[in-house]
This record gives structure tokens, C-alpha cells and sequence, in this order.
């Protein structure tokens, strides 16, 4: 069995008494081309505009080493995220992926898809020797599985944000010791 398919095994099995109480059948694994059309449309429809869209074919075509994970309920692409490298320009050895875009159905958010989907990325991240994910998102929703201010690491944004809506989440915290610095982005971010 594959490493990927091991894990959303274990994922699924976690949560399965959840999904069940909950009357869905929901299921966190590796996009695969026949997902692209749905993911388009989930993606579309979550940020009502193509910016995200455009990212995530971008990323696909040009980023080498992301995770791109869907939650699927009944044959139905409900969720979907991405992971991607980042650097930070004075130490390109120090594996570090940013977590975006993520989409869930509108219709089903507040249900426990997202929380499904980041921690599947966030453990594959981890099996993969990935020091760090980097977030920029909304500063209630984050914390909950571990991310904090990045400045606390001295890892900055790239762009102008709040300081508590670009955090960080150590996965092999050694590796972040004497690192620092802005993290460098794929550039199809800077289209958004």
C-alpha cells in the first residue's frame, strides 16, 4: 500500500464515528486528474471569482513536490487544498510548503472537511520531513492545529498582512533554529 493511501486509511478510520453520527460517508485523499473539472467548479464557487483557479493550475504544472488533497462525500468533490513549496532565500535546504489555496463547498463548511483536509496535508507534510507550513488565513481558525504568529520564528510574509494572519506551524522544530527571514512564494501567488 502506498504511503498516501496508508494514511487517509488512518484518517478515515479517526473520524469515521464523526462522519457517521453525522450521516455522511466523507473520505480525504490524493486529486487526481479526473478531479480537476469538480475541483475547478468547488473552487469557483467558494471564492466567486478564477484567481484560485488559475493558482491551483499553475501550481500543479510548475510546483513540484505539492499535496493536493480532496474530501469526497458519495462521489462528490466537497473539499479540496493544496500545499506548496516556499523558500526562505538564505537557506534553501530548510523544506518549508505553504497551506493555499483551500476550498470547501459552501453548503457543507462548519462540518469538520477542512479540519479533515489540513490535518491529512499537515501529516503527510510531516512524513515527508517538511519543517514547517506556513498559513495566511483567518487568525480564529488556524491556531487549532498548532499554527502561531510566524514572526514568533522570525518568518515573515511576503506581503503586508496582520502579524497574527501569517503563522506557522513547526513540524520539526530544530530545523527552524538560527532560520529566519521572508518566505519566498511560487510566483503565480502574486497574481492574487
Amino acid at each position: 500500500m502506498t504511503l498516501l493511501h496508508n494514511i487517509s486509511r488512518t484518517l478515515q478510520r479517526r473520524r469515521n464515528a464523526t462522519w457517521h453520527s453525522l450521516g455522511y460517508d466523507t473520505k480525504v485523499r490524493a486529486e487526481t486528474p479526473a478531479d480537476y473539472s469538480a475541483i475547478d467548479r468547488l473552487t469557483q464557487n467558494t471564492f466567486k471569482n478564477n484567481a484560485e483557479v488559475k493558482l491551483i493550475h499553475t501550481l500543479r504544472q510548475h510546483a513540484e513536490d505539492s499535496i493536493a488533497l480532496v474530501a469526497e462525500q458519495q462521489g462528490e468533490i466537497v473539499g479540496y487544498v493544496m500545499f506548496s513549496v516556499v523558500l526562505l532565500p538564505q537557506d534553501n535546504s530548510t523544506r518549508l510548503m505553504a497551506l493555499a489555496p483551500m476550498a470547501v463547498s459552501n453548503v457543507l463548511q462548519q462540518q469538520g472537511i477542512g479540519s479533515a483536509l489540513v490535518r491529512a496535508g499537515l501529516e503527510l507534510c510531516r512524513q515527508q520531513g517538511i519543517a514547517a507550513v506556513v498559513v495566511l488565513g483567518h487568525p480564529s481558525y488556524y491556531p487549532r492545529f498548532g499554527f502561531v504568529p510566524a514572526s514568533t520564528f522570525n518568518i515573515y510574509s511576503p506581503w503586508q498582512v496582520p502579524d497574527n494572519t501569517f503563522m506557522l506551524l513547526p513540524l520539526q522544530p530544530q530545523a527552524l533554529h538560527k532560520k529566519n527571514g521572508q518566505v519566498v512564494y511560487h510566483p503565480a501567488f502574486s497574481a492574487l
